[in-house]
């Protein structure tokens, strides 16, 4: 039985946060590029397998890649850095799952990658989609009625020596100049520092389908790029607050799993109690607004890919 409410691995949410945090909301690759021309070495494509949260997600290591028990809707916003609500399609594309396991030079970036993640939807999938300008429901991230009581950012770490031994509990994520050390707790949260995005602790509870993040050095435009994939719809800073603060914060893994929905936009009127809360003690909240948003409308797919 598939998990509709898209649950994540966590190597696919920390990875993809660290992502976001160092290159922003479109970190998966720039939607508006030239279209990729760089592909995959070998590439796998299969119906997933049974369901394990545990497995489910995306997993680079150096040359190889894993998309596991993915859809394609998950797997067309991984490649083109985009959230659900920007793409439309037919609804099969966000109910079967696929595994793909894939190869290619080491030492190739993140946004390459990404590029030939593009490639291989194309080339394999048939995919092609056109870009519309709607208006839609989005929320804006504005300070609440008694005030911000948000806190500066501290100094940054010193920068930690790439080619130091690890240590118990350490490990490495990415490549080349953009490795970055990840740090696990005896908490079982783990931590990285951002150079100069300061650091970032994350502690998933796959249970309740939360995750905390402390933050030490954020932007509000950041944070509102970090709360939509979370909200399932497009967040804009509307603060007016410039500067870097400290965040700590609750979101919910997935698409929403217990929030309300209205039956007249199909949004939650309240999004989630847990990450209510957390921008309360931050002195924010969110608001409902109209806004244009990009969606790119799928006009073809096949739901049986080709041969490699």
């Amino acid at each position: 039985m598939k998990c509709s409410s898209r649950c994540f691995s966590t190597t696919y949410c920390f990875v993809g946060m660290i992502a976001i945090s160092l290159f922003g909301a479109g970190a998966c690759a720039s939607a508006q590029q030239a279209p990729a021309t760089l592909a995959f070495e070998v590439a796998t494509i299969k119906p997933a397998g049974p369901f394990d949260p545990k497995t489910m997600g995306w997993h680079p290591s150096p040359g190889r890649v894993s998309f596991t028990d993915l859809t394609l809707k998950r797997l067309i916003g991984q490649a083109y850095g985009l959230n659900d609500f920007q793409i439309s399609g037919p609804g099969w594309i966000d109910s079967e799952h696929f595994d793909i396991v894939a190869t290619y030079h080491v030492g190739a970036s993140y946004d390459d990658t990404m590029k030939m993640l593009q490639t291989l939807l194309k080339e394999r999938f048939g995919l092609a989609f056109h870009i519309e300008k709607r208006e839609g429901q989005v929320y804006a991230l504005v300070v609440g009625k008694h005030g911000s009581k948000l806190k500066p950012s501290p100094p940054d770490l010193p920068e930690t020596d790439p080619d130091a031994p690890l240590k118990p509990g350490e490990s490495y994520i990415g490549e080349g100049d953009k490795k970055i050390k990840v740090i696990t707790n005896k908490d079982g949260s783990s931590t990285v520092n951002l150079h100069n995005r300061g650091t970032m602790t994350t502690k998933f509870d796959f249970e309740s389908m939360t995750r905390h993040d402390e933050r030490s050095k954020m932007t509000m435009e950041d944070l509102a790029a970090y709360l939509s994939p979370s909200i399932g719809s497009k967040v804009v800073d509307a603060t007016g607050i410039k500067g870097n603060y400290q965040v700590v914060i609750d979101l919910p893994l997935g698409n929403r799993p217990a929030a309300r929905v209205d039956a007249s936009d199909g949004i939650p009127s309240d999004p989630q109690g847990a990450l209510d809360l957390s921008l309360d003690a931050l002195g924010l909240k969110l608001e409902k607004r109209k806004a244009p948003i990009d969606v790119y409308v799928v006009d073809h797919v096949e739901k049986t890919p080709t041969e490699n």
